[in-house]
């Protein structure tokens, strides 16, 4: 047993009732009792993923396999800012057009206009047959849209308490707090005051804050400073999302970010990070457009790319550093930075210097082409990080591991991550690389996220605690998916038990659906 706590293993047995962690230590099992053996193998809580975004997807796809075959049995939702809820009817087209990767499934289309409140939503999602726990942050993105739309200026007194009343809902029907996707529009336009105000709703609540912050290159070390300050000011807990450093060119950048989160830390403000163990980060291919471009909202930014005028500008704009924007064009390269982009012929899993080259264009021309050509939906991964950060980052004692991904749909493509992200941390950054012991791997995954989460009752290999665990073979647990070949199951995995019930046997589902929405304090 690696019971979650960073403590050395230790054997057990371990009895289960009702869902729950019954007793701990030695059992002589009556005839009518299910045992499974787990001689020589690990038992430890279920993993929690600090950072999902299988919002959308869930209501098409609610068995969400590949997220519990990877050993998760709470997938933590709603972040960088973007949640299906709230929406006001005003400005529900633009968040849809927004927010491509939740609004295109049909069963989320036929329920998104009913989603005005958090609790509404919440509501929808008990109803269907989850095959993994479910919690949510609410977006700070989507709460702005629905008040303001893609206005790019600060909210007046009367906009910011419309927001605050949407957070305040979305807290008392069981958010776990509020995200930021301070990259991407409407939270790049929005000052750093107005986050302070909404956060210190969530303090009343108990509840954290999480930021894609507003930059992860040259300008990291502002953005993170920023981060901290939001949680000096508000009295919440801060999470910095998927932290990196992006770009080779601010490789190392990681010494300076760590010390500046040990030093907050060590003045009473409670700083966290979640981490993905992979090179490649991923997000829109849109979000390589400079912010200005975006106002208005997706319609308006296609307007712009057709215009010939305004692609010669916004090329100039890509190719000039700058601190006021996360430019991954420039991060990464066009030639890593690849494509999935299936209503554009020929571009799928290709770079984008690939793609131009079999098309005869300039790679500037190619990516505003394919954006454009996508209406704006293609999704991209973007090669930005190096090995000694990611591993610096991964020791790190406040680091938790999290996808950044969601339940796969077949139509998108996806990152290796939503697939491969745990096995991948026990198998090569444990056993094959020791960057990490075992029992810390596994503590990063569990207890740490849960605690941060506010999640109560999961986390632990402890009596009282919900009966979610992973039994795997430590000798073996090994991640298979590639950025070409995203879908390959991973290995090791014998049982992932969800409250209780085997969801994953020998690496694949059951077709259990034992899941439940989880909120802050359960």
């Amino acid at each position: 047993v690696i019971d979650g706590t960073g403590n050395p293993w230790y054997r057990a047995d371990i009895g289960l009732k009702a869902g729950k962690i019954a007793y701990i230590g030695h059992i002589d099992p009556t005839d009518d009792t299910e045992v499974i053996d787990a001689s020589e193998l690990v038992v430890s809580p279920g993993f929690i993923d600090i950072h999902g975004h299988s919002d959308g997807q869930v209501f098409e796809r609610p068995a969400a396999s590949n997220i519990v075959e990877q050993g998760i049995t709470t997938e933590v939702n709603g972040m960088c800012g973007v949640s299906p809820a709230p929406v006001s009817e005003q400005y529900l087209a633009q968040l849809a057009k927004y927010a491509g990767f939740l609004g295109t499934q049909d069963e989320m289309r036929k329920k998104w206009g009913r989603f005005t409140t958090f609790g509404n939503f919440l509501e929808d999602v008990e109803q269907l047959p989850l095959g993994t726990n479910m919690a949510f942050y609410v977006g700070h993105g989507t709460v702005r849209i629905a008040v303001m739309g893609f206005e790019n200026r600060p909210a007046t007194a009367e906009e910011l308490a419309s927001m605050q009343a949407l957070v305040r809902e979305a807290m008392q029907s069981g958010a776990l707090g509020l995200t930021t996707g301070l990259i991407y529009p409407p939270g790049v336009y929005t000052p750093m005051e107005e986050l302070v105000e909404l956060c210190k709703v969530v303090a009343e609540f108990g509840g954290s804050y999480t930021s894609h912050i507003r930059n992860e290159s040259y300008a990291v070390v502002d953005a993170v400073n920023e981060a901290i300050q939001i949680g000096r000011e508000s009295g919440v807990p801060v999470v910095i999302s998927h932290h990196k450093i992006a770009g080779k060119q601010n490789w190392g950048m990681s010494v300076e970010t760590l010390r500046i989160i040990d030093a907050a830390n060590a003045e009473g403000v409670s700083v966290g990070l979640d981490q993905y163990p992979y090179k490649a980060g991923g997000t829109g291919l849109k979000a390589s457009i400079p912010p200005r471009y975006h106002e208005g909202g997706t319609a308006k930014l296609l307007e712009r790319l057709a215009d010939a005028d305004v692609r010669e500008q916004i090329k100039q704009d890509i190719q000039r550093p700058s601190t006021e924007w996360e430019n991954l064009a420039l991060n990464c390269g066009l030639d890593g930075i690849l494509v999935f982009a299936k209503r554009v012929p020929g571009a799928f899993g290709k770079t984008v210097a690939e793609y131009a080259s079999e098309h005869d264009m300039e790679p500037l021309d190619a990516l505003l082409h394919l954006v454009l050509a996508s209406e704006a939906t293609a999704g991209a991964l973007y090669f930005m990080m190096g090995d000694e950060d990611i591993e610096r980052i991964m020791q790190h004692p406040y680091t938790m591991i999290g996808t950044d991904g969601g339940i796969i749909a077949a139509e998108v493509g996806a990152h290796p991550r939503a697939v491969g992200t745990f096995p991948k941390v026990l198998g090569q950054y444990v056993r094959e690389k020791g960057v990490l012991r075992l029992e810390d791997a596994i503590r990063k995954m569990t207890s740490l996220p849960a605690q941060k989460a506010g999640l109560k009752h999961k986390g632990l290999v402890r009596e009282g605690f919900d009966a979610d665990l992973v039994i795997f073979d430590p000798k073996t647990v090994a991640d298979r998916a590639t950025y070409q070949q995203q879908t390959l199951k991973n290995e090791g995995l014998n049982y992932v038990l969800v409250n209780g019930e085997i969801a994953v046997k020998d690496n694949n589902y059951t077709g259990l659906a034992a899941g439940r929405v989880v909120r802050l304090g359960d």
